[in-house]
C-alpha cells in the first residue's frame, strides 16, 4: 500500500470471466471466492518472505469520480444492450438504477433484452405491452427493453411514456 489511489505494488492478480447474465451480486460472490482463493496462496508465500510484487502500470490507470443518482438514471434512447449492462451493474446490493414515471423516482432491479424489428417506429421510452405479471416492454434507442422487477407502486399502461 502506498499513499495514492490503487497505485501500490500487486501482491495477487486474476482474471474473472464476467457472463452476460451476471449482475452486481453474482460479480460480487465471484470476487470474494477469487480473494478466499489468493488469501490461502498469499498467506504462505507471506510468512516464508517470498512476497513477489508487480509494478503497477500507471500510464494504463485511470479513475472515475464518485458516482451520483444522475449517473443511474435510465435514459430510454440509449440501446437495449446499455440499458441491460446498467441495469445489471447497479442491481442489489447496490442503489439500483432507475426512471422517473409520472412523480415517482422507480428503481429497477431485472431486465431482459428484446431484439426486435416491429417496433423501430415507436420512440424510445414507450411502453409497447404490460403483462399480467406486472412486466412491461419498452422501447428503446435500439430494441426493447422488458422490465422484470422494479419498485414501480402504480400500474403502468401499454402507450404510456416513460
Amino acid at each position: 500500500m502506498d499513499e495514492g489511489i490503487d497505485s501500490g505494488d500487486i501482491l495477487s492478480q486474476s482474471k474473472i470471466k464476467i457472463d452476460y447474465k451476471d449482475d452486481a451480486r453474482s460479480l460480487y460472490n465471484k470476487v470474494i471466492s477469487m480473494a478466499l482463493e489468493q488469501i490461502d496462496e498469499f498467506i504462505p508465500v507471506l510468512r516464508n518472505n517470498a512476497l513477489n510484487t508487480i509494478k503497477q502500470d500507471n500510464s494504463k490507470a485511470n479513475y472515475w469520480r464518485k458516482r451520483g443518482e444522475k449517473d443511474g438514471q435510465i435514459d430510454w434512447r440509449m440501446s437495449a444492450e446499455a440499458i441491460y449492462n446498467l441495469v445489471r451493474a447497479l442491481t442489489k446490493p447496490y442503489i439500483g438504477a432507475h426512471f422517473i414515471y409520472k412523480t415517482q423516482n422507480v428503481k429497477i432491479w431485472k431486465v431482459k433484452e428484446v431484439k426486435s424489428n416491429s417496433y423501430k417506429n415507436f420512440e424510445p421510452g414507450k411502453v409497447i405491452k404490460t403483462y399480467f405479471d406486472a412486466s412491461f416492454l419498452i422501447k428503446t434507442g435500439q430494441d426493447c427493453i422488458k422490465v422484470l422487477e422494479c419498485d414501480l407502486k402504480q400500474k403502468i399502461k401499454a402507450g404510456e411514456y416513460i
